[in-house]
Parts: C-alpha cells; sequence; structure tokens
C-alpha cells in the first residue's frame, strides 16, 4: 500500500459543539486522561516533542482570560470577556502512514519515523511560529501520529484565523459582500476559497515533509492518475525516499567522523602537552648541565677565597650563589661530594687532615639536606 500524507487541523471552543467535543475534552483526551479514551485498548502517555502537554489548559486558560473582545454600542467601545464559545484552540493532527507495529518491528522504519516527525514539527513552526505551544505523539493506536495545540496571537483569541481553510473564507466572504456581491453568492465562493487554501495547505505540508520521505500527496483513484502517470510518480517518490535516505546516513557518517575528530584532536592536544612538558624538563636539564661549568668555576673560587661554608642549622653561604643556583639538580647530586670537599679543605687548614679522613669538623651526614641559599 502506498504511504499517503495525512494532516489535518481544526478549531474548539470551550464549549461542547454537537459532537461533545470542547477544549478541555480534547485536551484530555491527548493526555490520555481516564474515561477519554475509549478507542485505545492499551493507552500509553503522550511523547512530548515540544512544550509540556501536562500544563497546557492552564496556558490556555491564561491566554484566553488575558484577552477581550470589542465592542461598539452607540458609538462607545466597550471590552467584553471571550464568550465560551469562540473557538479558542487551533489543533493540527499528523500521521505517519505506516501501521505502529511495522515501525516497532523495523530499525530502518523507526528511523525514518524519527525523522518525518522532525520534518514535521519543524513544518508546523514554520507556518504559525511562536502560536504553536505543544507537539506530542501518541503510539498507541494504529497509526503513529503527533498532535498539535496552538493559541492565535489574536487579541480576541479567535483560534479560526489560524484556520488557512477558514481564514481563507471569511476574508473572501468579507470582500464579496462589502463588494455588493451577493450573500449566496459570497457564500458558494467562500466555501471555494476554503477548498482551494486547504488544498495549497497540504501541498505545502506534502513538498516540505511528504515528498523526501517518498510519501504520496494522494492516492491514484483519487486523482484520477493513469497507472503509467501513477508509476512514474512512484518512481519520483522512491528516488526522493533514496535521496532521504542516503542524506541521512551522510549526516550519520559525518557526525560519527566528527566524534572521531573530536578524540583524535583530544589525544593529540594530550600528547602534544607531555611533548611540551617532556621538553621544558629537557630545557631545564641542558640550562643546569650548561651551568655545570660556571659553578665549578665559582666554587674554586669561593673555597680559594674561603667565602663558601656550611652550618648545618641554616645550610651553605656563599659570595655569590647565582651560579650554584642556576646549576639547579646537578648542584643537588653534587653537594654532598662538596660538603666533603669543603670540609677536607677546612681540615686541612686547621691541620687535622689525614689520609683517613673525609669528613668536615661539623660531621654532616649524607642524608642531610641543606637549605636553599
Amino acid at each position: 500500500m502506498p504511504d499517503i500524507i495525512f494532516i489535518h487541523c481544526q478549531s474548539f471552543s470551550r464549549k461542547p459543539n454537537r459532537a461533545g467535543q470542547c477544549v478541555a475534552q480534547v485536551i484530555a483526551e491527548g493526555l490520555r486522561l481516564g474515561g477519554y479514551h475509549p478507542h485505545v485498548d492499551n493507552a500509553k502517555p503522550p511523547i512530548s516533542a515540544f512544550g509540556d502537554p501536562a500544563t497546557f489548559q492552564h496556558l490556555h486558560d491564561a491566554h484566553v482570560a488575558q484577552r477581550r473582545t470589542r465592542a461598539v454600542k452607540n458609538g462607545v467601545v466597550s471590552e467584553r470577556a471571550i464568550r465560551t464559545d469562540r473557538h479558542t484552540l487551533f489543533t493540527i493532527v499528523a500521521s505517519y502512514p505506516v501501521p505502529t507495529d511495522v515501525v516497532d518491528a523495523s530499525a530502518d522504519e523507526t528511523a525514518r519515523f524519527k525523522e518525518w516527525a522532525v520534518l514535521t514539527v519543524k513544518w508546523v513552526q514554520g507556518q504559525y511560529g511562536d502560536q504553536l505551544k505543544v507537539a506530542f505523539a501518541h503510539i498507541d493506536e494504529s497509526y503513529p501520529h503527533i498532535h498539535f495545540w496552538l493559541l492565535p496571537d489574536d487579541p480576541s483569541a479567535d483560534a479560526t484565523l489560524l484556520h488557512p481553510g477558514k481564514l481563507a473564507k471569511k476574508e473572501t466572504e468579507t470582500r464579496l459582500k462589502s463588494g455588493g456581491t451577493p450573500a449566496r453568492e459570497a457564500v458558494k465562493l467562500g466555501n471555494r476559497a476554503l477548498k482551494t487554501a486547504m488544498r495549497g495547505w497540504i501541498d505545502d505540508y506534502h513538498r516540505q515533509v511528504g515528498a523526501p520521505l517518498g510519501m504520496r500527496r494522494d492516492g491514484p483513484k483519487r486523482r484520477r492518475l493513469s497507472r503509467a502517470q501513477y508509476m512514474s510518480e512512484q518512481a519520483m517518490l522512491d528516488h526522493h525516499r533514496q535521496l532521504e535516505a542516503d542524506r541521512m546516513r551522510m549526516e550519520d557518517a559525518v557526525a560519527t567522523l566528527a566524534v572521531q575528530q573530536h578524540d583524535i584532536e583530544a589525544k593529540a592536544a594530550v600528547l602534544a602537552d607531555r611533548v611540551e612538558r617532556h621538553q621544558h624538563r629537557m630545557r631545564k636539564e641542558v640550562a643546569q648541565v650548561a651551568a655545570l661549568g660556571p659553578m665549578l668555576d665559582a666554587l674554586v673560587a669561593e673555597l680559594e677565597d674561603r667565602t663558601i661554608t656550611f652550618d648545618p642549622e641554616i645550610g651553605w653561604k656563599v659570595r655569590d650563589p647565582a651560579p650554584f643556583h642556576a646549576a639547579g639538580k646537578v648542584w643537588t647530586k653534587l653537594e654532598p661530594a662538596i660538603r666533603r670537599l669543603v670540609g677536607m679543605v677546612e681540615a686541612a687548614e686547621d691541620g687535622r687532615w689525614t689520609a683517613g679522613s673525609m669528613e668536615p669538623r661539623y660531621a654532616p651526614t649524607l642524608l642531610e639536606q641543606p637549605s636553599p641559599f
């Protein structure tokens, strides 16, 4: 069976119509509240796609309470609260043309259904902007579908102004009657304008949503297509559907590559940081090794001038600590040996040095950690 689009719009008032439909009933049925869904055997909560269906009743009531209709009597303009029989809620229902059990059983069909849902919500938002307040899906009936609830920006809360057909009919009849066209003729032409506007509305939905997914605008019998025309259109729609599937696969592939690229860039950043830190250590150690020569020259000069001493309490005392600081770790490693050397020099000066004596007179241990200069 070919996939044929279905989309329907309708407005409701707070006062029930002849079929018992009203704003409260529509909201209760949408939310699957008890007693309002006899046509559903195993009701499931709605799946929100935009806004919060659970708070919509309050949103609607506050929206209506803030608006007024204007009346002129004897030249005096007065404002009145919105009547309960005024249509204040505009709804749209778009149905996915594949049975729910088929969607559930096929990963490809599930992906196509999600793509359809995204495109449909985007289309409604493009048509009505901020007047769209809530969108949610039902997946507990034969065909999955999306409900849209809208509130008009109109100061008098007239939801019929959002209905493309009713708006076209009203504008046409008003224009013709004001131009002197008889009422019956104006109504006839208004009804024709309604049908034309609705066809255009559905045509646009098909162009933006149905055709890219390979769905038909109408069945062949309704449009009186020959078999050749029908098959030609089917081939075109199949091509559209394949293009859309290819596009989705490409987007998934690009998303995967983006994730992989992000991971590679993150790992590269970590590696670059490690390399930079390693290079910094190497540069520091090279500088310290380069400072060894000047440090030894400074040590010899300090020894010759007898300006280097070591006190276990306060550490080393030298005339110029800069060469020793520059040597860094090199000095730290050589410091025990230098301490012994200084001790030997001091012992020799005091006449206490012998071949077996290697410790300075204060006998510091090699485990002592000298304080920085």
